[in-house]
């Protein structure tokens, strides 16, 4: 167990702790849960309740030629001493998805090539908007235009 948990960590999965994977014709599915938290984020109190769990399902990269499901049983935590209610972050997962942050490089990798948005979407099961909400997030830095501007138009051309 002690060997699977440091893979879970050399492929980014901090405070991560493995519980099995197991896989079928198309998806392999691995499950691990979240690391437990003794102290308040907010106030450092060590009266910390567990309020409720819930399994989140993230799409991974590919792995072994197979679509990649990890589900990730996290737990939502009360504090006793400030009334904040908070769970743990998680690093690797992509802020507004369901995907982890490798997936997110691997999908903006794709535009350096001329693919269309669907055929990326296809090929990492995810949706066209996905896909779309991925492109506008990226920044491409522009100069600004001169002041002039001088057009020159060659003779005998209109």
């Amino acid at each position: 167990m002690q060997n699977n948990n440091m893979n879970l960590f050399l492929l980014g999965f901090k405070d991560v702790v493995f519980d099995s994977f197991d896989e079928d014709n198309d998806f392999v599915h691995i499950h691990a849960s979240v690391k437990r938290m003794d102290i308040c984020p907010h106030c450092g109190s060590s009266r910390v309740w567990v309020h409720d769990h819930r399994v989140q399902r993230i799409k991974d990269t590919h792995i072994r030629g197979k679509k990649c499901l990890i589900h990730l049983k996290k737990t939502r935590y009360d504090c006793k001493f400030c009334g904040c209610r908070f769970e743990r972050d998680i690093v690797f997962i992509a802020k507004g998805h369901t995907m982890i942050n490798r997936l997110v490089f691997a999908i903006v990798a794709e535009f350096k090539e001329w693919y269309s948005i669907s055929s990326i979407a296809n090929r990492y099961d995810v949706s066209y908007n996905t896909v779309l909400r991925i492109l506008n997030c990226l920044y491409v830095s522009r100069t600004c235009l001169s002041e002039v501007l001088c057009i020159s138009i060659p003779i005998g051309h209109k």
